[in-house]
């Protein structure tokens, strides 16, 4: 397991869609999704980007404006 720079949070690294790494929160959420086509109910991990939690995500930004200020 990792562990965030900025925080110290545990966290890990998944592929967006594109093939980038990017950090999530190591505990997921459960949810279930409904299929309408296959009139199935299955259940999914759902993890949250640790950009949105992380006190310290500023710190991260490489020269892009930073949005809380």
């Amino acid at each position: 397991m990792a562990v965030c720079k900025g925080c110290g949070a545990e966290i890990k690294w998944i592929k967006t869609a594109t093939g980038k790494n990017t950090p999530v929160d190591a505990v997921s959420e459960k949810r279930y999704s409904f299929f309408p086509f296959t009139d199935e109910w299955l259940l999914l991990d759902s993890y949250q980007s640790h950009w949105a939690t992380c006190p310290n995500a500023n710190q991260f930004r490489k020269g892009k404006p930073n949005a809380k200020e």
